[in-house]
């Protein structure tokens, strides 16, 4: 039980947090990067420049990503390192079959619940379209 509650609330800190938008700004620095070097038109000088400001940018990108994801996976870290004081046995249902099925049921249904059950109630499901950030350097 003690599992599945932590489970469930990296699942809703996950979504909270908007995780894979993070990754996304670091996947589409990279893609600038390859941009910018491939460019014909701009001397060394700048790209150089440019490669500097961009691998500032996707290791800020990349820490902040790094950080939110243990942030995430504390709650379950948590309960891991709690088993032995407070005597709930969370490591051993981690390979127990009854209650790995248990959690992903439990999982299916909450999918199932936000994804299908209260979009049809006219309820939110979470889902925001995540906003554009394009970042244009300029070549002088």
């Amino acid at each position: 039980m003690l599992l599945g509650s932590a489970l469930l609330a990296v699942i809703m800190l996950a979504r909270a947090c908007h995780i894979m938008r993070r990754f996304t700004l670091l996947a589409a620095t990279g893609r600038r990067s390859v941009k910018i070097m491939g460019h014909r038109g701009a001397s060394d000088f700048s790209k150089e420049r440019a490669a500097r400001l961009l691998a500032m940018r996707m290791m800020r990108h990349a820490l902040a990503a790094g950080a939110l994801l243990v942030v995430i996976a504390l709650p379950l870290i948590a309960a891991i390192a709690l088993d032995p004081w407070i005597g709930v046995p969370t490591r051993s249902a981690l390979t127990d079959p009854t209650a790995r099925l248990t959690i992903l049921a439990i999982g299916i249904s909450l999918v199932v619940i936000r994804s299908v059950i209260v979009p049809r109630l006219g309820g939110r499901t979470g889902r925001h379209p995540a906003p554009r950030q394009q970042v244009r350097l300029q070549w002088h």
